[in-house]
């Protein structure tokens, strides 16, 4: 069974048009604003799991890396 977020994803993909008809569209934005903060912990703590993983000197998940440097943009700090 999708998730809720998946389900969503999916419709927005086949309408990618940004149209007040767009109820996915909007309903995935209200998702994740609503999940805003728990995301944010999620990066925090990923973005600490890499930090262990560098000073423990053991090589990361590499998928878990590159989500969180795909994230560093929103979630990390700016310059």
């Amino acid at each position: 069974m999708p998730s809720l977020f998946d389900e969503l994803n999916d419709k927005v993909k086949r309408e990618p048009r940004l149209t007040k008809r767009n109820m996915p569209k909007a309903d995935l934005g209200m998702l994740l604003f609503n999940a805003r903060d728990d995301v944010r912990a999620l990066w925090h703590a990923a973005e600490a799991e890499l930090a262990e993983a560098a000073r423990a000197g053991r090589a990361p998940d590499a998928l878990l890396a590159a989500a969180v440097e795909k994230l560093r943009p929103i979630f990390g700090e700016r310059r």
